[in-house]
């Protein structure tokens, strides 16, 4: 009886052994994760405010073409 009470007291010391492997492993995945995560945020916000900064210039760029094609447009008398 004793073998077999030594043998789950090892077999438990090796669970929590490895659950706390595991358990440190999967802390240093989250932190990896979380630090990727304000790294993925600034890209966007980045690549974001480029996107605005190119439809500001472009709409600037065509703005007057499109207020002179809608005058021409609403100032046409048809029959």
């Amino acid at each position: 009886m004793t073998k077999l009470k030594e043998a789950k007291e090892e077999a438990e010391r090796e669970i929590a052994e490895f659950r706390a492997q595991m358990e440190v492993a999967f802390q240093r995945k989250v932190a990896e994760s979380s630090g990727d995560s304000g790294a993925n945020v600034k890209r966007l916000e980045q690549e974001t405010e480029g996107k605005i900064h190119h439809l500001k210039t472009e709409a600037t760029g065509i703005s007057h073409s499109v207020v002179q094609m809608l005058l021409r447009q609403v100032t046409t008398v048809k029959n």
